[in-house]
């Protein structure tokens, strides 16, 4: 029997979750095979230069997600998931700080640190946690309550964490297993349909709307997947003539012709995301789905 490593539990993880997202968000559909497009002129273009900070293959497979979730019981299972695809937490982020909109959460990212894991695949996944005790979003009334909303829910079935911890320990899994704990770390991150209860997802969105997205509903989600591009200005011009709506600019750093930049990227704006509230069909009006990025490891100098 077929047995998968880490990295190939991690690879086959990526692309149902991409397969999905796209399914949610069709837009990343297209900023995907622009993305590939814009890739392949590059390496055209430069040749060897364009590999100089990642094989062309890399590049084409690298993903950064992002999910949110409610408590550190969540987040612990997100890490045994993570784990069992030979991803683990790097860095540390306080987004309650942030000076232009503070959110009520605090992050780390997840992915592989060892740098022949991640060759094989760069996968990684922002993951946001919920800070339901902090004063300046939510009264001690309110965290009672969210708390006990949060504390009702399972994000993951049993089955998920125990397969992963199997996964962990073995650093891979034996063909079945893996199938299954795809299939189920799939579903786990699919955007639900169970009903919303309006009321209470409007008393949260008044906190916050990331609040309202992580506490308001019973699972959790891919809020943003990025793929990586080569020339994110040509990426920005060519999804605006597919009459995609860009956001305004492109953040960090303007292009020019010095060194290699850490990060410039992009996203289109958030598009509706469809909830039911209970009891009724009301549907929630557009706006509520993260934006998808474009990400570029260095500024084209042309």
């Amino acid at each position: 029997m077929r047995r998968w490593a880490s990295w190939e539990l991690r690879a086959a993880f990526a692309r149902p979750m991409a397969e999905t997202y796209g399914r949610e968000v069709p837009a990343y559909n297209t900023l995907v095979d622009v993305a590939n497009g814009v890739n392949a002129g590059v390496l055209a273009r430069d040749g060897a230069a364009a590999e100089r900070l990642g094989s062309i293959a890399r590049v084409s497979a690298e993903r950064h997600g992002a999910i949110r979730v409610g408590t550190p019981a969540e987040l612990r299972d997100v890490a045994r998931i993570f784990g069992a695809l030979g991803m683990r937490p790097v860095g540390f982020y306080d987004l309650r700080d942030a000076a232009r909109s503070a959110v009520p959460v605090i992050s780390t990212a997840f992915r592989p640190t060892d740098p022949a894991e991640l060759a094989r695949n760069p996968f990684r996944m922002f993951t946001s946690m919920l800070v339901t005790d902090d004063r300046r979003f939510f009264s001690a009334e309110l965290q009672g309550r969210l708390d006990a909303f949060l504390a009702r829910r399972t994000l993951f079935p049993g089955e998920l964490i125990t397969l992963s911890a199997q996964a962990s320990a073995a650093r891979g899994l034996p063909d079945d297993d893996a199938e299954r704990f795809l299939k189920l770390a799939t579903a786990a991150f699919a955007l639900s349909a169970e009903p919303v209860d309006r009321a209470w997802y409007t008393e949260l969105e008044a906190v916050s709307a990331v609040a309202a997205d992580i506490g308001g509903v019973a699972g959790t989600h891919i809020n943003h997947l990025t793929p990586r591009v080569l020339d994110i200005d040509e990426l920005y011009r060519r999804m605006s003539a597919h009459g995609i709506t860009m956001i305004d600019s492109i953040q960090g750093p303007p292009r020019w012709a010095g060194p290699d930049v850490l990060l410039r990227q992009t996203s289109f704006r958030a598009l509706a995301e469809p909830r039911s509230f209970a009891p009724g069909t009301d549907r929630w009006p557009p706006g509520r789905c993260g934006s998808v990025s474009a990400r570029s490891r260095r500024a084209v100098s042309r």
